[in-house]
């Protein structure tokens, strides 16, 4: 075989193996497009999804022309079995259309975790058919800035709607530059990112617990009015905290270089703007003997069998799920220890959270499997026990669960391992979790790689030598 044809073979099986590779690293994170046809009133959605990482670094989504924005919502999903856990991760943009008719989603790319992903857009046709289901409007809080600041044709604003807050109970911190509409300057943004990038250094808390809006790349447009003024509100950050302590958290004044343009001189000037210094004081919750293990928030709890009579050596799955306002990452129900009656598996743990105006909810579920070992009635409030302080109440919340597990059959003993083979989690106990995990996909990528550094040189050294020949 000649040496060309040999190169010839070489380079096709490298580029198909090239494609190989790249597209399962695109698997990775994908963007989603909502469905192309909806009625009026509900809202369509773009949405980038993560799959194995805990990262959650994006830009920010695109516009849509004819559609207003109604906040983001992040839902995430666990699985673990073993010492493998596999995590899936949803970001949602949604968009509200402004009435029905055909709209283009022009193609566009992000950002997301330092990689470029492009989705090649749509069209979006609203028909005149109501939505059952509809997005509620929530009112922009109004900003309330100093005398001083409201005098003026242009100013910085760095803004709490709390100035004192439970420990856990959220806060939303804003950044905007407000505008005048009589303002007689005009401005414009100079190297605005490089500025946020060093804003945030200074303004993010390390004692908090930080929800992002996702504010990046472009502000965010209001248009409001104080004091009977108009202004243009230019939003450069958003972000609801939650306070890890009872340590005052304080915000340094920060500047912001705004470019003016002379229209006369045709010559560029700067201006800079500086905001106020910002102090938020969180306070202990009251004394209670559990307060160490309550979390902070608004909450209601709702629960679920999957049936409510079971045979003994079964697998039964109970739901639990807590929505609400607050910050949803700490809220943990612990797995209950097995029994004579019980054996109880860790859970899937789903979250998804919104982040809409100036505070941040969802809800969180946990998904048990239980498999009985015992014929009979038991209540679940002696093994699910929960609590939680609602800021607004000012108490706290000792929740536990109202289902009645029934149970029939004969009694499985720890040694009938043969009456729970065929449960998903049989035998889960006797793995060794001391043995490293072995990520298929990290591995076959790394082969992938060194195969094709290989295949590489070996192109390199058949075209020279052919060359010579």
């Amino acid at each position: 075989m000649k040496a060309r044809q040999i190169y010839l073979i070489i380079l096709l099986f490298y580029c198909s193996f090239s494609r190989i590779f790249v597209f399962a690293q695109q698997n990775a994170i994908r963007i989603e497009l909502g469905p192309s046809s909806i009625p009026a009133g509900k809202p369509y959605t773009i949405t980038v999804v993560i799959t194995g990482s805990e990262q959650r670094e994006y830009d920010r989504f695109p516009d849509v022309m004819g559609m207003s924005r109604r906040g983001t919502t992040t839902t995430t999903s666990s699985t673990t079995v073993g010492n493998r856990t596999e995590i899936v991760q949803r970001i949602t943009q949604n968009y509200i259309p402004n009435q029905p008719g055909n709209y283009a989603v022009t193609p566009f790319t992000m950002n997301v975790n330092g990689q470029t992903v492009q989705s090649m857009g749509g069209i979006v046709i609203v028909t005149d058919a109501v939505a059952k289901e509809t997005v509620a409007e929530e009112e922009e809080e109004a900003v309330e800035p100093t005398p001083a600041d409201a005098k003026a044709s242009a100013f910085l604003l760095l803004s709490s709607n709390r100035s004192q807050v439970y420990a856990g109970e959220g806060f939303n911190l804003s950044l905007g530059f407000f505008v005048a509409d009589d303002n007689p300057l005009e401005m414009s943004f100079y190297a605005l990112n490089l500025q946020l990038g060093a804003i945030l250094k200074q303004i993010r808390p390390a004692n908090c617990w930080e929800e992002n809006f996702g504010i990046r790349g472009e502000p965010q447009i209001f248009e409001t009015t104080i004091n009977g003024r108009r202004y243009t509100e230019y939003r450069l950050f958003q972000a609801v905290y939650f306070p890890l302590n009872t340590e005052p958290i304080q915000f340094p004044a920060v500047s912001l270089k705004m470019s003016v343009n002379d229209e006369k001189s045709k010559k560029q000037s700067f201006l800079t703007f500086h905001s106020k210094p910002l102090v938020i004081r969180p306070v202990p919750l009251p004394q209670d003997a559990r307060r160490n293990q309550a979390v902070t928030g608004e909450y209601s709890v709702r629960e679920q069998l999957s049936t409510r009579v079971v045979q003994t050596g079964k697998t039964i799955q109970y739901k639990i799920t807590i929505n609400g306002i607050g910050n949803l990452t700490p809220i943990l129900i612990p797995t209950p220890e097995n029994d004579n009656f019980f054996d109880f598996y860790p859970p899937t743990i789903q979250q998804s959270i919104t982040r809409r105006r100036s505070r941040v909810s969802g809800e969180k579920t946990f998904t048990f499997q239980i498999i009985p070992k015992q014929a009979g009635n038991f209540p679940l409030s002696m093994y699910f026990r929960w609590i939680f302080f609602n800021p607004r109440t000012g108490r706290y919340v000792n929740w536990q669960s109202n289902m009645v597990l029934k149970s029939q059959g004969e009694k499985i003993t720890n040694t009938d391992s043969d009456a729970l083979a065929g449960s998903l989690f049989s035998n889960l106990e006797n793995l060794d979790s001391t043995k490293p995990f072995v990520n298929v996909q990290h591995t076959i990528l790394s082969l992938a790689n060194g195969l094709l550094a290989i295949m590489a040189l070996g192109m390199v050294y058949i075209f020279i030598r052919g060359k010579r020949g």
